[in-house]
């Protein structure tokens, strides 16, 4: 019999840990996998009728709807990378006992799974505004897909170098779930930088967030620009927390391993 190669036991881990993610997440509640589309959508829902009911000022060849479904799926899409990366070793500590299961595999694998959230959220989506015959056009479907992966490597990289921190200490990560609500409004949700007061625009610059999520608005719209998108500053966002989050694993996976 061929021994598999360490490729090979990768991928079939990550497939079981992939499968036993969606099981955990979906398969015990009630209306199951639903919740897989149910859970975004009703954000999008809620968020645009608040947008609808307290802004009379539409953006002219910008549908609302459209505008903040792009933008707030993409975010939850990164923060549910991140955030779902910080307790992936706790809840996972049991399939440790394994020897072909890395605690690295874990975050791997719930990347995956968010990316199909993600996927069959924005497709149930663009089925509703075509239905329902809102302006679903893209600009630059290629840069519109190069920002959104982007954007969940981005992601990637911030929950692993936050899940080393946060299992030795666990008091950072109930730090960061107070740190998420600020950076919701912070990050270009329900508006764009170019509506912002020039001393604001300043300010809301220096979150990483916006960059991506102005990218993704004026990649989807034909009326939107990317003109205060800083790639250098965005690329020194992914690759420094990457490298570092790599690093501090690497060396710490073995007491990871025993806690």
């Amino acid at each position: 019999m061929n021994k598999r190669s360490s490729v090979e036991i990768f991928k079939s881990v990550i497939f079981a840990l992939f499968l036993r993610e969606i099981q955990t997440r979906f398969g015990t509640r009630k209306l199951g996998y639903l919740w897989m589309i149910l859970d975004p959508l009703s954000m999008v829902i809620i968020f645009t009728l608040i947008k609808t009911a307290t802004n009379n000022n539409a953006m002219p060849g910008v549908s609302y709807p459209v505008f903040l479904a792009s933008g707030f799926l993409t975010y939850d899409f990164f923060r549910n990378v991140m955030m779902g990366s910080m307790n992936a070793f706790s809840a996972n500590k049991a399939l440790f006992n394994y020897k072909m299961v890395k605690p690295f595999d874990t975050l791997v694998s719930r990347f995956f799974v968010e990316f199909l959230i993600f996927s069959v959220a924005t497709m149930t989506f663009i089925s509703f505004g075509l239905y329902f015959g809102m302006d679903m056009a893209v600009k630059d479907i290629n840069m519109l897909f190069l920002a959104i992966l982007w954007l969940g490597v981005f992601g990637f990289a911030m929950g692993l170098f936050f899940a080393v921190i946060t299992t030795f200490y666990e008091t950072f990560g109930k730090i960061l779930q107070y740190i998420s609500m600020p950076l919701f409004f912070l990050s270009g949700l329900f508006y764009t930088v170019d509506s912002l007061p020039q001393m604001a625009q300043k300010i809301v610059l220096y979150n990483p967030i916006i960059n991506f999520i102005e990218l993704i608005h004026g990649s989807f719209f034909l009326v939107l620009n990317t003109r205060y998108v800083d790639y250098t500053y965005m690329m020194y966002w992914t690759i420094v927390p990457l490298f570092i989050g790599l690093f501090f694993y690497i060396r710490s996976e073995k007491k990871i391993l025993s806690l």
